[in-house]
């Protein structure tokens, strides 16, 4: 598609992902245009639906075709095109591409990552305590404020699923990270020690087994399932059991963090948020419970190496 000269459809996908969509179907009905079904749940569980259209030219023959799409799926029609500023079809709108990504954008809360109380405010929430000051629920909280950390130490789109998707069968976000490093976070607020269960590493396959299947084509597979909260099982073994046991259910490693080892992680880059771009996370973030020293080795490695500068 012409549109993709500016807009691959990989990056279409990560857009619609990250900003909360399901996409139910895709079809090239011409060899320059693509056809994108989706949907989405706001807060209520009310559905929007959508058919997108990304094509620099529409014959009547597409118009009609994307007409009759959108009408069997009761769903919105929508032509994303830089050269087709207006349609002769009354039920089509239409948006520049630039508009797209721009009606999609989501805002980045960097106030919270910068916050000097973060490592208290993440060990209060990852142990389901609302932290002084504070109004809401913990475990929503520690969900927001997980997406924010994660989203400033990968540099990459994040996406917290939210209310409007409590009526899914998913995880609390995604991350899509460069060179198609994506992962999957799950944020628990617990008093105590968090350790899953076998259900809980059932449950945890799924969304990855379901993801894999709907959308590796596009953006690759869940490179790992990273599990997120206050406090962790001190047996060694019984993590690493833990962790072979979610490898066996869908073949992706498994890491834990603890929410306060989280916001340390923002704060070894406060001074110098140039040096993350440099770091391997697919080595920091290896299949077991974080250990910030990992991270602190990969930091010395970029400041001996020199090449990444403040």
């Amino acid at each position: 598609m012409a549109a993709g000269a500016r807009s691959s459809l990989a990056n279409i996908v990560r857009t619609l992902l990250i900003n909360g969509y399901v996409i139910d179907a895709f079809d090239r009905p011409i060899s320059e245009a693509s056809m994108i079904r989706v949907h989405r749940r706001d807060a209520l569980g009310a559905e929007a639906r959508v058919v997108l259209l990304f094509s620099e030219k529409l014959p009547t023959a597409l118009g009609d075709r994307f007409v009759g799409e959108a009408k069997r799926n009761k769903s919105a029609a929508i032509l994303v095109s830089d050269a087709a500023d207006a349609t002769p079809f009354p039920s089509i709108s239409g948006l520049k591409v630039a508009e797209f990504y721009d009606l999609l954008g989501g805002e980045v809360r960097t106030d919270r990552v910068l916050d000097r109380r973060l490592k208290e405010i993440m060990n209060d929430l990852g142990h389901n305590c609302l932290p002084n000051g504070f109004t809401g629920a913990p475990d929503t909280l520690l969900e927001e404020y997980s997406k924010e950390c994660l989203q400033f130490l990968l540099e990459c789109p994040v996406r917290r699923y939210g209310q409007e998707r409590r009526f899914e069968r998913l995880p609390d976000g995604l991350a899509l990270g460069r060179n198609k490093f994506n992962i999957y976070f799950d944020a628990k607020a617990y008093e105590r020690e968090f350790h899953p269960s076998a259900d809980d590493i059932r449950r945890f396959a799924s969304y990855v087994d379901d993801f894999n299947r709907r959308y590796s084509n596009y953006v690759g597979r869940i490179s790992l399932f990273l599990v997120i909260s206050g406090s962790f099982s001190k047996d060694g073994n019984a993590v690493r059991e833990k962790i072979n046991d979610m490898y066996a259910e869908c073949s992706t490693p498994m890491a834990f963090i603890k929410s306060s080892d989280l916001a340390e992680a923002v704060t070894v880059f406060r001074k110098a948020p140039v040096q993350r771009s440099g770091i391997n996370w697919r080595k920091v973030l290896a299949p077991q419970l974080f250990k910030l020293t990992r991270l602190k080795d990969e930091v010395k490695r970029i400041q001996k190496d020199a090449i990444i500068t403040t």
